[in-house]
C-alpha cells in the first residue's frame, strides 16, 4: 500500500483536552490518524466576523432585558396594564433583534 498522507501536523493540547480525545479515540477504536480524519472530515466549522452588526444586536437584547426588569416592577406594583403593553413592545424588538441574528448567523464569512 502507497503512503499518501505524507506532511504532518502538531497540535498542543492541555493533560484534560488529551484525555478526552483520548477516551473518545479508543472508544471508537479507531487510529489516531483515523480518528482525527473523521473529525475533520465530519464537522462542519463556521466563522464568523462579531463587527458592529454583531454589537447593535447585544445592545438591542441588553435594552431589552432593562427594560423586562422595568416590567417586572410595574407588575410589581399592580400597573398590569401599563406592564402588558410595554411586554408587547419587547416582543416586537426581541422578535426583530432574533430576526436579525438569524440572518447574520445564516451567512458565515467562512463554511466548511
Amino acid at each position: 500500500m502507497i503512503r499518501t498522507r505524507d506532511k504532518q501536523f502538531n497540535v498542543r493540547l492541555t493533560e484534560k483536552e488529551l484525555a478526552a480525545f483520548e477516551k473518545k479515540r479508543k472508544t471508537s477504536g479507531l487510529s489516531k490518524t483515523d480518528f482525527f480524519m473523521k473529525l475533520v472530515r465530519g464537522s462542519n466549522i463556521k466563522v464568523y466576523r462579531f463587527d458592529d452588526e454583531v454589537k447593535a444586536i447585544m445592545h438591542e437584547l441588553r435594552k431589552i432585558g432593562v427594560n423586562l426588569n422595568q416590567v417586572a416592577y410595574l407588575v410589581n406594583i399592580t400597573q398590569d396594564g401599563k406592564a402588558l403593553k410595554e411586554l408587547r413592545i419587547m416582543q416586537n424588538s426581541f422578535c426583530a433583534a432574533m430576526d436579525r441574528l438569524s440572518a447574520f448567523l445564516d451567512k458565515p464569512l467562512v463554511e466548511d
